[in-house]
């Protein structure tokens, strides 16, 4: 789901409304500790499942990365689509999917899976749903935005984020979009909470 992103979420700097809106962040970090012990352990033997999600909302390039790994699987004859929840306020999304992978997408994405898993697809890529734990991905790459990174570092709605950022101990890799600033002091942070992340 789109939203319009208040300018002082990427503030990097003290900002008041920030501080006033915490309170509103619990429900947040409740559903997210709930989630994380009510974690399914179970993989499906028949199909590897790939996330790609984030924990910034929005413009971290998801949808780019899915086609590209989707073209690396295809290189490597695996039968491979993608996945996508549908959303209204996302059609562009999905027509870039549609062109460029074999896309299922529908409300839920356990039914989108299912319908994949019919179809004998190998390898399923879904776009966006890291924070979905009814699906227990085999392989969770979190993407950020080299310039907004994690903003003012405050969860929704005091700031930008759906998981603070000692949640990628939880993760595999990492994929830093942007330009081609140096980096470096954005690996520095990510490594400090996964020393044995994947950076790319």
């Amino acid at each position: 789901m789109k939203l319009k992103k208040p300018k002082f979420w990427d503030y990097k700097r003290d900002y008041y409304l920030s501080y006033l809106l915490l309170p509103l962040t619990l429900p947040i970090i409740i559903n997210n500790y709930f989630l994380k012990l009510n974690k399914n352990k179970n993989l499906d033997a028949r199909i590897k499942k790939i996330c790609v999600g984030n924990i910034y909302v929005g413009g971290t390039a998801k949808t780019p990365l899915t086609i590209k790994i989707f073209n690396i699987l295809k290189n490597f004859n695996l039968k491979s689509a993608t996945i996508k929840k549908f959303y209204p306020d996302q059609i562009d999304e999905q027509r870039l999917l549609t062109a460029n992978t074999k896309l299922y997408c529908f409300k839920k994405r356990q039914k989108a899976l299912n319908e994949a898993i019919k179809d004998g697809i190998d390898v399923a890529v879904f776009d966006d749903g890291l924070q979905d734990r009814s699906i227990n991905y085999d392989l969770k790459f979190v993407c950020f935005n080299n310039i907004n990174f994690v903003g003012n570092g405050f969860l929704m709605p005091a700031g930008p984020l759906r998981e603070k950022i000692e949640s990628i101990s939880k993760y595999d890799a990492v994929f830093i979009n942007g330009n081609e600033k140096d980096n470096t002091n954005l690996k520095i942070e990510i490594l400090k909470h996964n020393k044995e992340i994947k950076i790319f």
